[in-house]
């Protein structure tokens, strides 16, 4: 129990470390304050398993050009209990038109509770092109990185499609499935109708591949949900 307290604290500390950082940055450089948030919650039925799943995603930030806190939350439930749970809190500093440098924290309450030390870039490629590159260090010295891309097609002007991919990567063989270079693919298409820019119902799919994978099992899955996007 004085453990849990203690690494909570700590990552209490961290954050609002973090959060001075950049606004103290901000007002060094006497820039307005601004925000972001983009919040997806969904629920739907992976193929072929039981019961259903419910996500909530949470992606934004605080600051202004120069100087940002971002925070990111990904989570996932399945018959009523949490299989996934992901935070980060990071510093971002603007590098190029676009594009923020990013240091900070990652904590996944589950499936394993770690915590990792957060490095990376992220900013919009030619052609709009959505980019997120991170390395990720573990608190047992284990390295990860991460790669996102996405876009949106405005097939009208409230109708929009948005076409994803993501790679995870490890430096070495951890179990069955995270294993030594890209071990995981996830595959996305959300098909969304805006009534108005804050307000969008959506549905999409996503298929997840472990190429990697020495389970013997399924080395693939493949997801359908409905929900809604709120931007604030």
């Amino acid at each position: 129990m004085q453990n849990n307290m203690i690494a909570l604290l700590r990552r209490v500390g961290v954050a609002l470390l973090l959060s001075t950082a950049a606004l103290a940055a901000q007002a060094m450089e006497d820039e307005s304050i601004y925000s972001y948030t983009l919040i997806e919650a969904g629920a739907g039925k992976a193929r072929g398993q039981p019961g259903s799943v419910q996500s909530l995603a949470i992606d934004g930030w605080i600051g202004g050009d120069f100087n940002r806190l971002w925070y990111q939350f990904d989570a996932e439930r399945r018959d009523g209990r949490t299989e996934a749970s992901e935070l980060q809190l990071l510093y971002g500093r603007y590098i190029a038109p676009f594009w923020d440098a990013q240091i900070g924290l990652r904590r996944d309450d589950r499936p394993d509770g770690r915590d990792y030390f957060a490095l990376g870039v992220r900013g919009l490629a030619p052609y709009a092109f959505d980019v997120d590159l991170k390395l990720f260090v573990r608190d047992d010295g284990k390295v990860f990185a991460r790669t996102r891309f996405e876009n949106a097609f405005l097939i009208t002007n409230r109708f929009i499609v948005t076409p994803s991919l993501g790679l995870e990567w490890s430096t070495s063989d951890v179990d069955s499935t995270v294993r030594r270079g890209a071990y995981q693919a996830d595959l996305g298409v959300q098909v969304r109708y805006e009534f108005n820019r804050r307000v969008a119902p959506y549905v999409s799919l996503s298929r997840t591949l472990y190429p990697r994978a020495n389970t013997g099992g399924d080395s693939a899955t493949t997801q359908f949900q409905a929900g809604l996007r709120l931007l604030f």
